[in-house]
């Protein structure tokens, strides 16, 4: 699976937190970025060479600060120009149909604001509507929104818990399977161990023994659950 992360932060060389998820992703070969505010500083958009661009990709992703409630402005202008009608309806060339939409924003205010009732009034699944909407219109797959709190005040311990989230949101196939996100940590630290030296192999080999079996127990305990349903249904 091919992924598209396009960009869109007017400070995009001065910010921590996307240099941080700039370098957790570095190494995958199935992602590429899209900085809007480098490639179109002046919003002047090669529409064709775009949408030729997002064709090539299964998942796309707008990455972005929160600001006053939406992406910053060159976002906006780049779906105004290239997400042309024409291009983007299911229902017409629907260039788009069948891939997948997800957002990446970061966020100023601690998470727990987002809520009704709370300091910001409103979750942020209902501020990402629109966003919603769109891949509605374009016949994608909505993910699951990939928010970051408050980047600055994350422990060490909470940016290496970022960083597995950031990976897992660019490259599993299968976001909203507990199985495959067990699948997923099996592939990664496979390949993990093809890089770390002898003396820790083993130990590696132990943990994925264990995530292994675990694995293998929720697929027995699945196959069991589907047999009761179909004694219940018969």
């Amino acid at each position: 699976m091919k992924t598209l992360v396009i960009i869109a932060h007017p400070k995009y060389d001065n910010s921590m937190t996307q240099a941080f998820l700039k370098s957790c992703q570095k190494d995958i070969d199935s992602v590429d970025l899209l900085v809007l505010d480098r490639e179109y500083p002046n919003y002047d958009f090669d529409v064709k060479k775009e949408q030729k661009r997002l064709i090539k990709y299964e998942r796309i992703i707008f990455q972005f600060p929160l600001y006053w409630y939406s992406a910053p402005a060159i976002l906006k202008k780049y779906q105004d120009d290239v997400l042309t009608r024409n291009f983007t309806y299911k229902d017409e060339y629907g260039c788009l149909d069948g891939k997948e939409l997800g957002i990446v924003t970061t966020l100023g205010e601690p998470i727990h604001h987002y809520h009704d009732g709370g300091d910001e009034a409103f979750t942020i699944d209902e501020i990402m509507k629109p966003y919603h909407a769109l891949a509605h219109k374009a016949g994608m797959k909505f993910l699951p929104i990939f928010s970051i709190s408050q980047f600055n005040y994350l422990t060490e311990h909470g940016k290496v818990k970022l960083l597995v989230r950031y990976r897992s949101y660019l490259t599993n196939s299968h976001l909203n399977s507990f199985k495959s996100e067990q699948l997923w940590y099996l592939e990664q630290l496979q390949l993990i161990r093809e890089h770390i030296s002898e003396d820790k192999k083993a130990g590696m080999d132990m943990l994925l023994d264990q995530i292994q079996s675990n694995y293998d127990k929720l697929d027995e305990l699945n196959w069991e659950l589907s047999m009761i349903k179909e004694k219940e249904d018969e």
